[in-house]
């Protein structure tokens, strides 16, 4: 063998085992639970850049679970181990941030190929993700779904420069017990981690990002009814709900005119199929953001207000939920539930004030 020869086999032997060690400390590090979700102390805070678009389409995957929940980041507060003690069915969250139907509907499809388990589904539905400027979300990638090895996720989280900065910063963090580049946003069960300290400005920000008008997008009622379909046709029992909102955030639709499209929603809903509604001005809508029991933030409920969500849809333990939570909508009676939810407006003592002012009090 030439000089040549054997220089080129070292070089290339070297570059190799370099990559193997890159590639074997971003797996063990793992900054965006890609992988695995150990609670270990070097690496339980992840990357505030990981994607969840990206890391549980492969851990659903690998979680082969009975139950699946869906629907947006309000849908995360649905917490599996709660659902397992009810139903016994192993159970994993799939909630993603601003998810349309659209993609939940894509993401139905995609672990009914992977996951044989797979028996009952609860699908969160939310107003504002039905409105027409509502486009999906950028990192939503469908090769990703439509792909059994997709390479350019496993090159991404084991060999780019960004994951081999991204795993120092995690470790680093997580041994020096600071969060400047780390967080623990999402449980391993796929649910949302009630430790995480949001920024002061949080409820804020959302009111500022309700639309100020509305146009319901029929493609999107009609990935409701593919839902419906997809699900009768695999034998799996289908939870459709609305969320809690906090009546703050009810009223800004009141108040921006969209009130009479909230309705329309609700009534094209239910000719699609029967549904549990927890919205409306209630006890629990109109508490206090600042006591924490009932909402994370202006925009999410609690999970303490999801198990009452369960046992209701779950008919199980109902002597535990208030009376007036959740309402079973049927064609037959739409009209007297969104009739009542109107005199409930007028008993609110919030109703028509500025909300940012009603805000600040809360």
């Amino acid at each position: 063998m030439t000089t040549y020869k054997k220089w080129t086999l070292y070089t290339l032997s070297a570059a190799a085992f370099i990559l193997i060690i890159i590639a074997v400390a971003n797996y063990v590090i793992d900054p965006y639970g890609f992988y695995h979700y150990a609670g270990k102390s070097y690496n339980y805070q992840k990357s505030t850049e990981r994607d969840p678009y990206q890391f549980k389409t492969y851990q659903g995957k690998r979680y082969q679970p009975e139950t699946l929940v869906m629907g947006t980041s309000r849908a995360m507060r649905l917490d599996p181990p709660f659902i397992e003690s009810l139903t016994g069915e192993s159970t994993y969250n799939l909630g993603l941030p601003a998810a349309t139907s659209y993609i939940n509907f894509k993401y139905l499809e995609y672990m009914l190929k992977v996951d044989k388990s797979l028996k009952t589904v609860f699908l969160g539905l939310d107003f504002e993700i039905f409105n027409e400027q509502y486009v999906n979300q950028a990192n939503f990638d469908e090769k990703r779904l439509k792909s059994i090895f997709y390479l350019q996720d496993y090159f991404a989280t084991l060999l780019s420069e960004k994951t081999m900065k991204d795993s120092r910063k995690v470790l680093l963090e997580n041994l020096n017990k600071t969060t400047v580049f780390t967080e623990s946003r999402y449980l391993g069960d796929g649910s949302f981690d009630e430790t995480l300290v949001y920024p002061p400005d949080i409820n804020q920000n959302t009111l500022h990002a309700i639309p100020t008008d509305f146009q319901l997008t029929q493609d999107s009622m009609l990935y409701i009814e593919k839902i419906k379909e997809l699900c009768e046709q695999n034998g799996i029992q289908l939870h459709l709900y609305i969320s809690p909102v906090h009546a703050i955030l009810l009223e800004t639709f009141w108040q921006n005119s969209m009130w009479a499209d909230f309705e329309d929603w609700k009534r094209q809903l239910v000719a699609i199929a029967p549904l549990w509604d927890f919205s409306g001005y209630h006890e629990i809508s109109t508490s206090s953001l600042r006591q924490s029991e009932n909402y994370n933030d202006l925009s999410h409920f609690s999970k303490k207000i999801g198990r009452l969500m369960l046992y209701r849809m779950l008919n199980k333990e109902t002597d535990k939920v208030p009376p007036y939570f959740g309402v079973y909508l049927t064609p037959e009676n739409i009209d007297e539930h969104l009739n009542r939810l109107r005199l409930n407006r007028e008993q609110w003592g919030g109703k028509g004030k500025n909300m940012f002012d009603i805000l600040g009090s809360y």
